[in-house]
């Protein structure tokens, strides 16, 4: 029996051939398969956009007019900050004398704001009690779950600011040339200039991509729209908490000042580039 045709294993030769032959062309789809079947479609860093002249010439129209429309209502935003800024100062009890500071940008007059606020002194308690916190943050963050390692480097990083901060006010506080009016200026100034450049970044970055005209002209409002409101109430939490202590300035400044605007900037790209496009690039 043992030797009898039942009892022996099949060729596996004679299993491939029932098996249908793969076609080359089948094969080498297979490779732009997933493991659910679906079609894998190439990243956008690896296929050739093809950039249509009526997609150049809506892109153009786009940047010229979102940039002549925001360099027209300059004037306007600026009244529109101070206002915010008169409103803050009431609720957060502070002095809400408002300041017009006048720019002149290629024959466009208009002012920017800021409080007329004093920041608050680097007293020794202030100072110590600050220090005591920083000390604490830095230590803490050495037993911070690694789950949460891109927190923990962000704490060291705050910490590292701050440290520099306090050293320096310990040894030069006299030499310290920044006031919180000069601050809020320029970082008011910052603001209207990266509003006015968001449609040309966009005409580099975004329009060349093949989207509607009308997701490209939403994308814009809406990013320029964002950075505009928030930026007073930005700066107005920044006057509040420079009127406390200076010794804020530093933090605020790298952690949450323009390095935040960038951040929101590049949040509403990247959720303008996640819309689905009207047709496929080439690979």
């Amino acid at each position: 029996m043992a030797s009898s045709w039942i009892s022996r294993a099949s060729d596996p030769a004679d299993t491939l051939s029932c098996t249908p032959a793969i076609q080359p062309e089948e094969l080498e789809s297979l490779r732009y398969r997933g493991w659910r079947g679906g079609w894998i479609t190439p990243h956008r860093a690896f296929v050739r956009q093809r950039v249509r002249p009526w997609e150049v010439i809506s892109g153009l129209a786009l940047v010229i007019g979102f940039c002549t429309a925001w360099l027209m209502l300059l004037n306007q935003a600026g009244r529109m900050w101070a206002a915010i800024f008169n409103f803050w100062a009431r609720q957060m009890a502070l002095p809400n004398h408002v300041v017009m500071v006048q720019q002149h940008w290629a024959g466009i007059h208009f002012g920017l704001p800021y409080l007329n606020v004093r920041a608050g002194a680097a007293d020794p308690i202030t100072f110590w009690v600050i220090a005591g916190v920083t000390l604490l943050a830095g230590v803490g963050s050495f037993f911070i779950s690694r789950e949460l390692l891109p927190w923990t480097y962000l704490l060291r990083f705050l910490v590292i600011i701050q440290g520099v901060t306090l050293i320096y006010f310990a040894f030069a506080a006299a030499t310290f040339p920044h006031d919180l009016s000069g601050y809020t200026v320029s970082m008011m100034m910052f603001s209207a200039v990266l509003i006015g450049l968001v449609p040309l970044i966009f005409g580099f970055t975004f329009y060349i991509f093949d989207f509607t005209f009308l997701r490209k002209l939403a994308l814009t409002a809406m990013t320029m729209a964002h950075l505009a409101l928030f930026a007073p109430l930005q700066y107005a939490l920044h006057v509040y908490l420079l009127h406390q202590s200076i010794l804020y300035m530093s933090v605020l400044y790298f952690a949450f000042g323009p390095f935040l605007n960038v951040l929101v900037f590049i949040s509403f790209y990247s959720w303008g580039m996640s819309w689905k496009a009207s047709r496929r690039a080439e690979a």
